[in-house]
């Protein structure tokens, strides 16, 4: 029985490596349920926002564990062989209140908590967190019914230097943090660590980030920047990616870097994506036609869309010229485009 379940295990994460092989792209977007406009495309990666990976959904009274919401998530993703990016929310209504927690304004409305603080119980945050693993890691043992691709790329918190989002200091962020990575990692070998996202590069995220960093550094294995313009539009050409990798590597730290927000605002968008994957981006989530903020005119979105059509996949990007730029194939084959 044991020899059997280990060879299910690890066939299931062979088949879980096949997927994400064929399902390959640099291109993804956030997505909503509710929204038929915001589920995402198939075969490209999904970043759910907020999701439904928040303690207090999953376990809105102690010991009592709801997946409904999560579940639906997981089999869309799926059915239309998308690989998700999974947002871990460590707070739950029960367990503020149990320690006289300050009530917070919900980033989120009245179905996210209303507490955004340290756990009390990191006891208690670490039950959710192992159920949690323990539903989508794929190794067949109390497993989501029918789950074919397990979870492998999770996000602890999103942008923790905002108030917004983590009532917390530096320390308690650092502290939750280590402790989520170090728990998965243990949970499910084969976990990639996602680093909470940065909130761009203004100097008071690189403030805050400078000093973190060095911190967590060793429990994550994707660094990740948020691009969100202010309502005016005002936009970095790069999405931040090439300041955040300098900052990265004043702090001789070496991660692949993720942008898993991105707004173009009134930078061109095409343009925009190109100099960032030059800059070192590796992967790009587009906010989704239907969130908040400047909205992506309909004739950037069409060339958006042209262009991860008929460029997805690449291996390399360089820029040949300010306007033109190359893109190599695993297969040794290259092509070029002209940009505005």
């Amino acid at each position: 029985m044991k020899l059997e379940k280990n060879f299910l295990f690890f066939f299931l994460i062979f088949i879980s490596s096949i997927n994400f092989s064929l399902a390959e792209s640099r291109f993804g977007e956030l997505t909503e349920m509710f929204d038929k406009k915001m589920r995402g495309k198939d075969n490209q990666w999904v970043r759910p926002h907020p999701g439904p990976f928040v303690w207090n959904i999953i376990e809105n009274k102690k010991g009592e564990f709801n997946w409904q919401d999560t579940d639906k998530y997981v089999v869309y993703a799926q059915d239309h062989n998308q690989t998700i990016i999974a947002t871990i929310w460590p707070h739950a209504n029960w367990d503020q209140r149990s320690c006289k927690r300050k009530k917070a304004r919900s980033p989120f409305g009245k179905n996210f908590s209303k507490y955004l603080s340290k756990p009390c119980s990191m006891e208690d945050y670490k039950t959710f967190l192992l159920n949690l693993i323990d539903r989508y890691d794929g190794d067949g043992n109390n497993d989501m019914p029918g789950l074919s691709k397990p979870i492998i790329y999770w996000e602890i918190m999103n942008e923790p230097e905002f108030k917004m989002f983590f009532k917390g200091t530096e320390d308690e962020f650092v502290e939750i943090f280590n402790f989520s990575s170090k728990l998965i990692r243990e949970k499910q070998k084969g976990a990639i660590i996602v680093m909470a996202g940065a909130a761009g590069m203004f100097p008071e995220n690189k403030k805050f980030w400078k000093s973190a960093l060095p911190k967590i550094k060793d429990n994550f294995d994707i660094a990740n920047i948020h691009h969100i313009t202010p309502p005016e539009g005002k936009c970095d050409k790069e999405f931040w990616v090439d300041e955040f990798g300098k900052l990265l590597k004043s702090l001789s730290i070496e991660k692949p870097i993720w942008v898993t927000e991105a707004m173009t605002g009134k930078c061109k968008a095409v343009a925009t994506y190109i100099k960032a994957f030059a800059s070192g981006a590796e992967l790009i989530i587009d906010v989704g036609i239907n969130a908040p903020g400047m909205k992506m005119s309909k004739k950037q979105r069409k060339e958006l869309n042209k262009f991860i059509n008929d460029y997805d996949g690449f291996e390399s990007v360089k820029l040949m010229s300010k306007n033109e730029a190359e893109f190599k194939y695993k297969d040794g084959s290259t092509k070029v485009l002209k940009f505005k």
